[in-house]
């Protein structure tokens, strides 16, 4: 990974434009073991080179969110503790959380701690903006296209939904619409 790590960072300092850069990043999240101190370099000078800019750091959310990292459940709700990120923020939910629930490999991890991730943060986030909350929710609605083990898991979420005691109006239409 050091050779991959190389080529990365290269192409990252060396980038001009944001979409290098982003591609570059991309490559570089995703590493792991020897690669990680590349990794980490370039996601804080990403960071510190957004200088607040929101459109620049949901892309930096986002690209953690979707990282394949074994540890990536763990790093997305890390980052949701930053000081960066707030569920008041429609854009900036999407793009960590919204971007998680993409990342297909740990969202279905069979342990359905994704899952679970989903559903806690719906239920926190339902009270702020039940748009945003009830559009997140179709993510789980699938349920049953999904392997026995990953559905049930899934219809396991969507009914702790269902039994929130201030569920909004939109958000109970689509956990109805899963479950039904």
């Amino acid at each position: 990974q050091i050779a991959a790590a190389a080529i990365a960072t290269k192409h990252f300092d060396a980038a001009t434009g944001m979409t290098d850069k982003v591609a570059a990043l991309s490559a570089l999240a995703s590493m792991d073991g020897e690669g990680a101190a590349a990794r980490d370099t370039a996601l804080q000078t990403f960071y510190d080179d957004a200088d607040g800019d929101m459109l620049v750091l949901n892309k930096w959310f986002s690209i953690q969110a979707m990282a394949d990292l074994p540890d990536a459940l763990e790093r997305v709700k890390k980052l949701k503790e930053h000081p960066d990120f707030t569920l008041k923020n429609p854009n900036r939910c999407r793009a960590l959380v919204g971007a998680f629930t993409m990342s297909t490999p740990h969202f279905h991890d069979e342990s359905g701690a994704g899952y679970q991730f989903l559903t806690d943060v719906l239920k926190e986030l339902d009270a702020l903006n039940p748009q945003i909350s009830s559009r997140m929710a179709g993510s789980l609605i699938s349920w049953r296209k999904y392997d026995e083990e990953r559905g049930l898991q899934m219809k396991k979420n969507l009914e702790e939904l269902a039994s929130m005691d201030a569920i909004s109006k939109d958000l109970f239409e689509i956990v109805n619409r899963g479950l039904n």
